[in-house]
């Protein structure tokens, strides 16, 4: 079957172009460049969104199949280090995400769903399209209150609040997630895995509880996180992973008025030096766990988490283990019916007994690569409910969880720095 939609556009200024004409008219500016990023964007989301429009009118596609999707553009200026590209004294638009999901129940028991992803994210991620996930959902027991079942395929991994839905840019607090604990330069590791899952759901009158245990494999994309447990991106061995074990217990009071998770992970990694490299063969293991907290009130939403890591690094470590130690604390607050407020502290010792990195300095690195601590400030406007516009500013010290394929050289990192963000998002 062919399908085709027509459109016709009037020329005519739209809401959200207002207050970019005068800035794009100004050659002399210095988001000159900028602005011939942000009008193509615009153009393509709002084509997108007509051709969704379409088709969900011409009624083509059975009720039992939904699709959905989202674009995020990001724009990024830094001081002395880069994120997301070129940053730093500049503007990068090096953030590009856009994605599509598939959701259809054939049976009241079986459902599939799958989502592809377009992912651009500076020099970690120079533009790719992936299978954020696929699988199989069947449910073998459905009763009054919960539901037990199992899952397959390429999964979610279940961890803290904000990792199943990492993708979606309206479901985070700011532009980038807690770094401290969702790291952006090991998401691909720690966002799917291929296997399986058991899942069980349960409410009860004092609350309602749901756990999930899945069992996987990572998918095979490892230069960053070589580079974290190597400590150099000029390895050219083979890294590889054994299947991980991620679980987590999650409870609910008054619809998510109050919520409560525990999560913990187990992965295992091993590094083949290639004929005639200094590194040696060893194996590393993290094991990550976290506690979650959040109350979500009529304007008011007060979040904090804590993750305890137990590491192995084997051979790439000056002592072979030690324990990370990560922790944030978040509020928000809707001032208006559409705008948002948020304000957050983040806080990471990579080891948590060596906090002024004296390791780090015996590997080579800068004693900043230990540590981080961000002071982030952040508003939302949710323009209408598909579109959305985000501004933040956060203010670091240390590089703990910057990205070294950004920054190539550690050694020319700076310890403070100053970090701002501009985000637009689109979903339907």
């Amino acid at each position: 079957m062919k399908i085709s939609v027509h459109l016709n556009f009037i020329k005519r200024t739209l809401p959200w172009q207002e207050p970019l004409a005068p800035l794009c008219e100004d050659k002399g500016c210095r988001l000159e460049f900028v602005c011939g990023i942000i009008q193509p964007l615009l153009c393509v989301m709002t084509v997108v969104s007509y051709n969704v429009a379409a088709y969900a009118e011409s009624r083509l596609i059975p009720e039992e199949i939904q699709f959905h999707g989202f674009m995020t553009q990001g724009f990024f200026h830094s001081s002395n280090n880069n994120v997301y590209g070129q940053s730093d004294d500049g503007i990068s638009p090096g953030l590009t995400e856009i994605g599509l999901n598939m959701n259809y129940q054939p049976l009241d028991r079986l459902r599939f769903a799958a989502q592809g992803l377009y992912r651009r994210a500076g020099d970690v991620d120079t533009g790719s399209v992936r299978l954020d996930y696929g699988l199989a959902d069947l449910t073998l027991f459905d009763y009054d209150s919960g539901k037990i079942g199992l899952r397959g395929g390429r999964i979610k991994i279940p961890f803290g609040l904000y990792n199943e839905t990492r993708d979606v840019a309206f479901t985070h607090p700011t532009i980038l997630l807690p770094q401290g604990i969702y790291f952006d330069r090991s998401r691909s590791l720690l966002l799917s895995a291929d296997g399986g899952s058991f899942y069980a759901e349960q409410r009860t009158d004092f609350g309602d509880f749901n756990f999930k245990f899945n069992v996987g494999m990572p998918p095979h994309d490892f230069d960053e996180i070589k580079t974290v447990v190597l400590g150099t991106r000029d390895a050219h061995g083979r890294f590889k992973t054994t299947p991980a074990i991620a679980t987590q217990l999650k409870y609910e009071l008054n619809g998510g008025e109050v919520v409560f998770a525990v999560s913990y992970m187990n992965l295992d990694f091993s590094y083949d030096p290639a004929r005639g490299e200094r590194l040696r063969q060893s194996e590393s293991n993290i094991q990550p766990l976290l506690f979650s907290a959040q109350y979500n009130g009529e304007k008011f939403t007060l979040t904090g988490e804590y993750e305890y890591s137990w590491n192995t690094f084997g051979n790439f470590a000056p002592r072979g283990k030690f324990v990370t130690e990560s922790w944030y604390v978040e509020g928000s607050y809707r001032i208006l019916p559409k705008l948002q407020a948020t304000v957050r502290y983040d806080t990471i010792s990579m080891d948590k007994d060596d906090k002024n990195g004296d390791g780090a300095v015996a590997l080579g690195f800068p004693r900043h690569v230990a540590f981080a601590q961000d002071w982030v400030f952040g508003l939302r406007w949710d323009i209408t409910p598909a579109w959305m516009v985000r501004a933040d500013y956060s203010r670091v010290h240390g590089t703990a969880w910057l990205p070294q394929a950004d920054n190539p050289d550690p050694n020319k990192t700076k310890q403070d720095w100053d970090l701002y963000g501009l985000q637009l998002s689109f979903k339907f």
